[in-house]
């Protein structure tokens, strides 16, 4: 049962909304990055024309703080299941798996 409630523990972890929503969050956040330093690199190509960098469209100026932010949050990510744990020590081991299964949308009756 304790390596199946690893696995099960750690397949909530990463399937979960939490988890989703934090890598989303640095990829979006990335891409946006990625679009800047293009841009920016474009706009040193193009010095001839004069065109100032802050008037460049498309560019957001706080991708880089966004990104930083979205990496951030991966310090104070919450996982409703292993909080949720703990307050099953003197529940019945099949309570316990099924409380591990939510994520996959299983059954541990499967």
């Amino acid at each position: 049962m304790l390596s199946e409630g690893a696995k099960l523990l750690a397949k909530n972890i990463h399937k979960g909304p939490e988890m989703t929503a934090a890598v989303a969050a640095v990829n979006n956040a990335m891409s946006a990055v990625s679009v800047n330093f293009g841009l920016h690199n474009g706009y040193l190509h193009a010095l001839k024309k004069k065109t100032p960098y802050a008037q460049v469209p498309m560019l957001n100026r706080n991708a880089v703080e966004e990104l930083n932010a979205a990496i951030a949050c991966f310090d104070s990510l919450i996982f409703p299941v292993v909080e949720d744990l703990p307050r099953l020590v003197n529940e019945p081991l099949s309570k316990i798996k099924d409380a591990l299964f939510f994520a996959s949308g299983e059954s541990s009756k499967e």
